[in-house]
Order: C-alpha cells, then sequence, then structure tokens
C-alpha cells in the first residue's frame, strides 16, 4: 500500500477552498464584492472519505477495531473545539455573528445527532457549524463497521445499498424532522462514489497522467461555475468525484508541505470558524466596501486559519492523539492503517 500524495494535497485544498467559501460571506457588506464557492470542498472530503475507508480497509478488519480507530481519530479535536464553543457562546455570544447556548444542543453536538441549529434554525447543524459534516461522516462510519461483519467483496454493496434504503426510506415519509431531514440528503450518496472508485483502483482501473489532469480539472471548473440551480448531483457530487478520480492517478512530486497541510486539514477546517469570528471582530467599522479590502480580508483570513490550523495540528490534535492520553481506545495497528488516521 502506497500513500497517495495527490490526495494529501487535495485535503489540504479542500480544507482551504471551504475557509474561502466562509470568509467570503463574513462581512455583510461585502458579500457582493467576491464570488461566492468553495463549499464543495466538504463533498471532495465526502468522495475522499468513501475511497480511503475502502483502500484501507483488510479481510481480518472487525467493526470493534475500525469504529474504535475511527473514533480515536475524529473525536477528541473535535469534542475539544465543541466544548470551546460551547464556553464561548454560554461566555461571550458576540464573538460570532449569533450565538445562543443550550446543554441540549451541546450534548447533541458532542455525540453527533444531527439537530436543528439555535443560531441558524433552517440548517440541521452542531454548534460547530462545520461538524456537520462530521456528523455524516459518523453515519458512514457506523454502516461501514456493520459491513465488516461480511466477506469483503460484499461490504460497499452491502454500504451502498444500506445507505440506499434508509435514504429512499426516510425520503418517503417527508418528515422535516432533523434527522431523516439530514439522513435523506442525497449527499451521503458521495461516500458511495468514492467507495466505487476505491473498487475500481483494486481491480486495476488507470487512467493516463494527462487524462487524470483533465478530469481534475474540469471537475473544479464545473464545481466552481455550475449555477444553484441544478441539482446538488450534477453541480457538486459528480464534479467532486471527478477531482478525486483525477487526482489518483496524476503525477506528482512529494512535497512535505503539502503533505504537512495535508495531515492538518482536520485541524484547519474545524478551527477557521473560531479564526474567522476573531478576525472579523478586528475589521474596522468604517472600513470601506471595496473589492479590495474585501481581497484583503479574505486573503488574511485563509493565510491566518492556515497557521492556527497547523498549530492546533501539531500542538492540541497530535497531543490529544498520543497513546497515553487515549488508552481507552486502544487498538492494535498495522503499519498501513496509518492513512485512517490521517
Amino acid at each position: 500500500m502506497k500513500r497517495l500524495h495527490a490526495l494529501q494535497y487535495l485535503r489540504a485544498v479542500a480544507a482551504l477552498i471551504v475557509v474561502y467559501s466562509h470568509s467570503a460571506i463574513q462581512i455583510s457588506e461585502w458579500k457582493s464584492l467576491l464570488p461566492y464557492t468553495g463549499a464543495y470542498g466538504v463533498d471532495i472530503f465526502f468522495v475522499l472519505s468513501g475511497f480511503i475507508m475502502v483502500y484501507i480497509a483488510k479481510p481480518n478488519d472487525t467493526p470493534l477495531k475500525f469504529i474504535t480507530n475511527r473514533v480515536r481519530r475524529v473525536v477528541p479535536l473535535y469534542w475539544f473545539f465543541t466544548l470551546l464553543m460551547g464556553i464561548i457562546l454560554f461566555a461571550m455570544p458576540g464573538l460570532f455573528k449569533t450565538g445562543e447556548f443550550s446543554v441540549a444542543a451541546l450534548l447533541q453536538s458532542l455525540f453527533f445527532i444531527p439537530h436543528y441549529s439555535l443560531q441558524n434554525p433552517d440548517f440541521v447543524w452542531p454548534i460547530v457549524a462545520p461538524g456537520w459534516s462530521l456528523n455524516y461522516e459518523m453515519y458512514f462510519y457506523v454502516l461501514f463497521a456493520i459491513s465488516l461483519v461480511f466477506a469483503q467483496q460484499f461490504r460497499v454493496a452491502f454500504i451502498i445499498g444500506a445507505i440506499t434504503v434508509i435514504w429512499a426510506g426516510l425520503s418517503l415519509t417527508g418528515s422535516n424532522a432533523a434527522i431523516p431531514r439530514f439522513l435523506s440528503d442525497p449527499t451521503v450518496f458521495e461516500f458511495a462514489a468514492g467507495m466505487l472508485l476505491a473498487v475500481a483502483w483494486q481491480r486495476k482501473f488507470h487512467l493516463s497522467n494527462a487524462t487524470g489532469w483533465v478530469f481534475l480539472i474540469s471537475g473544479f471548473i464545473l464545481a466552481t461555475i455550475a449555477p444553484d440551480t441544478m441539482h446538488h448531483w450534477l453541480r457538486i457530487s459528480i464534479p467532486s468525484t471527478m477531482i478525486v478520480l483525477g487526482c489518483l492517478f496524476i503525477q506528482v512530486p512529494v512535497s512535505k508541505i503539502g503533505l504537512m497541510l495535508g495531515d492538518a486539514s482536520y485541524a484547519i477546517y474545524l478551527s477557521h470558524i473560531f479564526v474567522l469570528g476573531a478576525m472579523r471582530v478586528v475589521v474596522p467599522d468604517d472600513a470601506a466596501a471595496t473589492t479590495s479590502n474585501a481581497w484583503l480580508f479574505v486573503t488574511a483570513c485563509m493565510i491566518a486559519s492556515t497557521i492556527v490550523g497547523v498549530l492546533v495540528h501539531f500542538m492540541i490534535d497530535n497531543w490529544l492523539l498520543r497513546e497515553e492520553r487515549l488508552s481507552m481506545f486502544k487498538s492494535a495497528q498495522n503499519p498501513e492503517a496509518s492513512e485512517a488516521r490521517r
């Protein structure tokens, strides 16, 4: 098993374009001065997750071992920021554009239970808004863990079948409750797209370097320019799958900085809204609504979010993941499984 460097770089790019999409809407008066794009970075993560889970899976994996590794990787930093957000919303709600504290929302957020946001009631978001994607991730991980009771050749089919049945069943109910609405969103099929890419990869499907670049560039262009009126799958899911597909076959040099940013992408993703909250506060009230100021702000936000994310990765995330701090989650891991922790 080899480390796919382009996928690592893609993780960094996906995190940074999410940072851009959120930076561009921080100052209400400047929103119209900037192109809004980049939310599809999360969809890229979903396709990547589907691919990586199949890629690292072993015939002798067990549900307990898999879910332990996933909890060990995802939960500590997410809980850190969720508890931090709870403290801020309770003590300093003005730091964010909207802020309201609730013990129930805090507990639902900590345990990945989809619920309507107090701050943005139209959205099913935890109190750390980017954590909505982790609710999907944990849903996928549970299905993947269950699939491990089957022989390896049946696992992908089981997961796709389960996602389809749950999606169809909840869609037919027409319920607008948080959990049915969340799990009946077609976004869940992006994990299936990633798994199918992994199956094709394992069966030696191959594209040339040039074709890989065509898929990669075309995917980014389509995801960037597609109108909001198009269905999510045509506008976002298929282009995101094209991007990941392209990254599997392009030839790129090894970059220590690129690999490091890929490793830090999770920290960048979770920490950036705190950075943006602070950046918005320091903008003078009389700052002119000009295109140059808007771009300067977004650039500063992206640089600051990257620096803070890297620091969080090395100083908090890696610290939280040390074995002695997670003895309750210890599990035997082989070298190939290291990709699952990144």
